[in-house]
């Protein structure tokens, strides 16, 4: 099948949540504006998919090497020169993106939505409780997350990508392995069977730049291997990282959809993300591995995700700073909360575990009613023994 066979499916850009003056002004929602796509089957049936790069943590203000190629340039992780402090980030996340996704799903209406999210934290906590805030108003969602990891478990990454989907469409998601910049799920329903997915390529360079040819070359290549292997209807959406006119040019008439301006970098705006589908090849996958369910509604790509194939000790030695090895707080915490921890520069980390700890000790008192006995009071320590008051 070649990329010309996609007319059997439409994609439709259906506009951003937000304006730009509302996404890029200081303090900014994200570098990239949310973006809502349809996509309608030949057989009738129709999804719409919300992709947004909501923005990692923003980091800005240092300055290139000497003798490397940023050798006097000011460095930067997002288009607005943003530099954040984990609090900030941690604000933005709750304040500004997790309302403009949530109205968004709450709004559904007959139509299966479902929300492709990329550049999303990779700390375990975070995500823990960004679903959890989500389904204070939509109890059915469910979240699947990329891997924390890059190149086989050889270091952590900075960010990842999501999906998040309603129940309804679909309960138990499989993975369909694609690499780090790659989150495939298999989504089987009732109704309808698909496969999704949230990507972001990496960035190369800006348009006009020496290594932006490389970055068209990986984006084309990319598509080329979606093309040719896609054993059922996908659906995927994300963050291009080039222009997407360049990809419209090597490939022509495609089912594809893209809203213009939709990203800033440094004061010019680019139409870096899109919305593609493809009918799928109609031949059996070998190739699905199931999710871990970590609480709550939300699936990992492994049991591995928290510490690697070596394990909390190994985990706490090579991303812990060594002047808590041997602080006592450290040992307080649950694996979650090292496993994000260890996502925190060594800075900043000392600052971060007195948060995590606080937020242990301030959990609510729980009354656990007994019939024979009355009310007990149960008080959950730091450690996590129980003892009765």
């Amino acid at each position: 099948m070649g990329f010309h066979d996609f007319m059997k499916c439409r994609v439709s850009s259906l506009g951003t949540l937000l304006s730009a003056e509302e996404s890029f002004s200081l303090p900014p929602v994200s570098d990239h504006l949310p973006q809502a796509f349809r996509v309608v089957w030949e057989t009738g049936h129709a999804v719409e998919i919300l992709s947004w790069n909501v923005m990692a943590r923003g980091r800005a203000g240092a300055t290139g090497r000497a003798g490397t190629a940023l050798e006097g340039k000011r460095l930067t992780n997002n288009g607005l020169d943003c530099d954040e402090t984990p609090d900030s980030y941690k604000q933005r996340l709750k304040e500004r993106v997790l309302p403009v996704l949530q109205r968004w799903l709450e709004q559904s209406g007959t139509c299966q939505r479902v929300a492709c999210l990329q550049e999303f934290p990779v700390q375990p906590l975070l995500q823990q409780e960004f679903l959890s805030d989500l389904r204070s108003k939509i109890p059915c969602l469910q979240m699947a997350v990329g891997s924390a990891w890059e190149a086989g478990f050889a270091q952590l990454a900075t960010h990842t990508n999501a999906v998040v989907w309603d129940s309804s469409l679909c309960e138990r998601p499989s993975q369909v392995p694609r690499g780090p910049e790659v989150l495939q799920l298999a989504l089987k329903s009732t109704k309808h069977t698909f496969d999704l997915m949230s990507f972001h390529l990496p960035f190369k360079d800006s348009p006009g730049g020496a290594r932006y040819s490389e970055g068209v070359k990986a984006a084309t290549s990319f598509l080329r291997t979606l093309s040719r292997d896609t054993p059922r209807p996908l659906i995927a959406a994300g963050d291009f990282n080039v222009q997407v006119n360049d990809l419209e040019k090597a490939f022509g008439a495609t089912a594809m959809a893209t809203q213009h301006d939709s990203a800033v970098f440094r004061g010019q705006r680019l139409s870096v993300d899109a919305c593609v589908a493809l009918p799928g090849l109609e031949e059996p996958s070998t190739s699905l591995m199931p999710l871990v369910e970590d609480s709550g509604g939300l699936w990992r790509p492994s049991e591995l995700e928290l510490f690697g194939p070596e394990g909390r000790d190994a985990f706490i030695e090579k991303y812990v700073a060594k002047n808590l090895h041997d602080d006592p707080r450290l040992w307080r915490l649950s694996d979650t909360a090292v496993a994000s921890l260890g996502c925190w520069p060594f800075a900043e980390q000392p600052r971060e575990v007195a948060r995590l700890l606080h937020g242990t000790r301030s959990q609510k008192k729980r009354k656990l009613d007994n019939p024979l006995l009355g009310t007990i009071v149960v008080n959950y320590s730091d450690s996590g023994e129980v003892s009765p008051q």
